[in-house]
């Protein structure tokens, strides 16, 4: 097994964001408050600077999913999509160790939910489960020491979804409506399985050519996607508009 002690490999400088204190206490810290804001709010107005404020961070969520995008984009491709063989490298190590810390920074969507006095219909299970835990996911991963390479995998595509995402919500920051909605839900359904299968592909059909750390790393993967798709999927009972004629349910 890997030990949490191990840290970074090519950026050590930065363990210090890896600590146990850092990966366990904000995400409890962020559950209490986000329940207590959710109460606090009822009685309160939203303020007039949200929207605004809004704005600008869909834009720079835009830009940093961007930024590691392109960052990953030259160790995934056809035909070794999941880059399974892959090498760890200084490269793909410091571009999920961004993908890690802006796990953090996502916790602002959870703040403008309850600002806008949306957190009711929009602060889900689904939404402070994820929340809370993916940036713990991913420490854990860049604790083992192998946090790059084909593990990496999760932090591409989970950037071009929410490339996606964000551009959407500030399109319709505007009143605009995104035709191509049900579409990007159904892009983030696929994601939580192209991970899945990422992980399988880890555990069953390349075992044997891959480092134990990682193989190790795959388990985790592997049951934390099965609650994702579980959750985002049959708990949810999500269908397309297309297919069932009425408006779908709401993505977390």
């Amino acid at each position: 097994m890997f030990s949490l002690s191990n840290g970074m490999r090519f950026h050590p400088e930065y363990n210090v964001w890896l600590s146990p204190t850092v990966l366990y206490a904000p995400p409890v810290a962020y559950l209490v408050l986000a329940l207590w804001c959710h109460r606090a709010m009822k009685t309160r107005q939203t303020p007039s600077w949200v929207p605004s404020v809004v704005k600008l961070y869909n834009i720079f969520q835009v830009v940093l999913c961007l930024y590691m995008t392109i960052g990953l984009l030259p160790l995934f491709g056809i035909p070794n999509v999941f880059g399974i063989g892959l090498p760890e490298t200084a490269q793909s190590e410091w571009f999920v160790f961004v993908h890690y810390l802006s796990k953090y920074l996502d916790w602002l969507d959870t703040v403008w939910m309850i600002l806008k006095k949306k957190s009711d219909k929009q602060m889900s299970f689904l939404h402070l489960y994820h929340h809370a835990t993916i940036g713990v996911v991913w420490g854990v991963v860049l604790s083992s020491g192998f946090g790059s390479g084909t593990v990496g995998y999760g932090a591409f595509i989970n950037s071009i979804t929410h490339v996606l995402m964000y551009t959407h919500y500030f399109v319709t920051s505007f009143g605009l409506r995104n035709p191509l909605k049900n579409y990007l839900t159904m892009w983030q359904i696929g994601q939580f399985y192209s991970c899945f299968l990422h992980a399988n592909l880890l555990l069953w059909v390349f075992s044997g050519s891959i480092k134990t750390e990682v193989w190790n790393l795959a388990w985790i993967q592997f049951f934390y996607h099965i609650t994702m798709v579980y959750l985002f999927t049959f708990k949810l009972h999500w269908v397309p508009d297309f297919i069932k004629g009425s408006s779908g349910k709401k993505s977390a």
